[in-house]
């Protein structure tokens, strides 16, 4: 699974050999990233994917460097209480 950054569509992707598996929403406020929404398609929910979905944002946010995020998203706010290795990204 893979994730790529769309800054001009303000999202990532999570995909697999070329198939759309999820994204993460955001917008931005300087240096700051607030994490809106993450969405699995409803015929591949319950599968797992939401879990690679946002690990591998958060992944690729820290590798970008200098960014902080706001996680308005309950799934990622979840997501990052359960997971503290994540703290430093909190704005």
């Amino acid at each position: 699974m893979n994730i790529t950054h769309e800054p001009e569509a303000q999202r990532y992707i999570l995909s697999r050999d070329g198939e759309f598996l999820g994204e993460v929403e955001y917008y931005r406020e300087g240096d700051t990233l607030s994490l809106v929404r993450a969405e699995v398609p409803r015929e591949l929910r319950g599968q797992g994917l939401g879990i690679p979905l946002v690990k591998g944002t958060l992944e690729a946010i820290r590798d970008q460097g200098g960014l902080s995020i706001k996680p308005v998203c309950p799934y990622i706010a979840k997501y990052m209480m359960k997971n503290p290795e994540f703290d430093d990204l909190k704005a």
